[in-house]
């Protein structure tokens, strides 16, 4: 038998917004768009948008995040972290939105504006500008999160190629947890835990060639 929902439930919108990460310059970014219409016309915003009937909620953040920024790649990482339900977060009415934290590796993603945006342009991520709605909230949560998962997991390889410098993955946990680190002690211990493996090849540049590491088959996760 089908139960009818209340109307009260009719009454209350679903929505996604993501927020998508990447390298850039030793730097960690988040892509921001510029909306083009009301509410927040020509703020900065998280893509995001309203979930279609029908439509899974994973499926809805890659549709907004693809439409909304040109981004016409699957992220490394993609990924549900939290619910933000506050009653008034946003002007139009009741907006449930089902956060998405997402991980693009930056130096083969080109953003552009689309759909109704205006711009689409990475910010830095810990300092971004004003943001539309509770976006900040979001953004901070999912740099939380983003902290939380490099400590445990191996979710700092998915922000570099296949191939990478010891320096170049230190970079990407100095950038997401804002501090730096000791680079003895960083090299030990990551090489402990049994994530990486030499490719066998090295990467020229001045000074003494690098060695260049990959992902580990068997990866065994730990926190630095």
């Amino acid at each position: 038998m089908t139960v009818a929902l209340p109307p009260e439930a009719l009454q209350v919108g679903l929505a996604v917004d993501v927020v998508a990460f990447a390298m850039h310059a030793g730097e960690l970014q988040v892509l921001l768009i510029e909306r083009g219409t009301l509410p927040h016309a020509r703020d900065w915003a998280l893509p995001g948008g309203f979930v279609h009937p029908g439509e899974e909620l994973d499926q809805a953040a890659l549709r907004e995040l693809q439409t909304e920024t040109a981004v016409h790649l699957e992220p490394r990482h993609l990924e549900q972290f939290y619910t933000f339900g506050a009653v008034n977060r946003d002007p139009r009415g009741r907006v449930v939105s089902v956060a998405h934290l997402a991980v693009l590796p930056h130096g083969t993603v080109e953003v552009a504006a689309g759909g109704d945006t205006l711009r689409a342009v990475w910010h830095p991520a810990h300092t971004p500008p004003p943001l539309a709605f509770d976006h900040h909230a979001i953004l901070r949560r999912a740099l939380l999160r983003l902290q939380i998962r490099l400590e445990y997991a191996n979710l700092a390889l998915d922000f570099l190629p296949d191939t990478f410098t010891l320096p170049e993955l230190q970079a990407v946990y100095e950038a997401v947890l804002n501090r730096t680190m000791d680079k003895r002690n960083f090299r030990k211990r990551l090489l402990a835990q049994g994530m990486l493996s030499p490719s066998g090849e090295r990467r020229s540049g001045v000074g003494r060639p690098a060695q260049l590491y990959r992902r580990a088959k068997n990866i065994k996760t730990a926190a630095l």
